[in-house]
């Protein structure tokens, strides 16, 4: 019997931050604020060149990390139907309702998969990919603690929808101020442009502070029930590339 040790599991290939930012974020934003003009490609182009770097990085991140969640497809349906909207001509109140609803939505799909095994928390704040889950687990190893750690996930459960309930309100409001003309028009480009940037710096402050306040009252909470320290409950891999 050979005494080679069992291979290391092939780390997934992370996805790089800035040509995310650039793709989802930056060139969409200066496609229809400075080409969407009727002396350049037009409001219709214009929208349809713009939502094609986003989509197009959704397909390319997708084929070379063949990973995706929630919030990836939502995403992804977001572009698609700002699209719709864009195309369509639909009255500006569509925005609105779109914006509002897609945080909506993975709120109340948060709290459906709640009790689920493979919860949304867990896609979110508790991701294997991340934390050695199997390690935590063996630590786990009273009915009292279980019921502790149950308690724990509820908590930054009901934080999470928080977060999404705050995006929600947020959407809402900088959706009805912001979009006032119709879909197929410049000033709709401009306006998407406009609600894309503001709503990145408004609503992504707020939601990451309970994001990051869920995340670090669960490990809190992990550490006293497990005993081990922060680098104790990530995978290796992680505690690697931090020494």
């Amino acid at each position: 019997m050979s005494d080679a040790p069992a291979p290391l599991a092939t780390p997934k290939k992370q996805e790089n931050f800035f040509v995310n930012l650039l793709c989802n974020l930056a060139l969409p934003i200066m496609v229809l604020k400075y080409a969407s003009g009727e002396d350049r490609l037009g409001p219709v182009l214009g929208l349809v060149a713009a939502l094609a770097f986003p989509v197009g990085y959704f397909l390319y991140d997708f084929s070379q990390r063949k990973n995706y969640n929630i919030i990836s497809i939502f995403g992804f349906l977001n572009i698609l139907l700002t699209g719709g909207i864009g195309l369509m001509e639909a009255e500006p109140k569509w925005v609105v309702i779109k914006e509002t609803a897609m945080p909506l939505m993975i709120g109340v799909l948060v709290l459906a998969t709640a009790k689920r095994k493979n919860s949304l928390l867990k896609t979110f704040l508790f991701n294997d990919q991340i934390f050695d889950v199997q390690k935590i687990q063996s630590h786990i190893d009273t009915s009292e603690k279980q019921a502790e750690l149950e308690s724990q996930f509820k908590v930054a459960n009901w934080l999470l929808v928080f977060s999404f309930l705050i995006s929600a309100a947020l959407n809402f409001v900088l959706a009805s101020m912001i979009v006032k003309s119709p879909g197929g028009t410049e000033s709709f480009n401009n306006e998407i442009a406009t609600l894309t940037w503001v709503s990145w710096l408004v609503i992504t402050a707020p939601t990451m502070a309970i994001l990051v306040y869920a995340l670090w009252r669960l490990v809190k909470g992990l550490k006293k029930l497990t005993g081990l320290d922060f680098e104790g409950l990530l995978h290796e891999q992680h505690t690697a590339k931090a020494k």
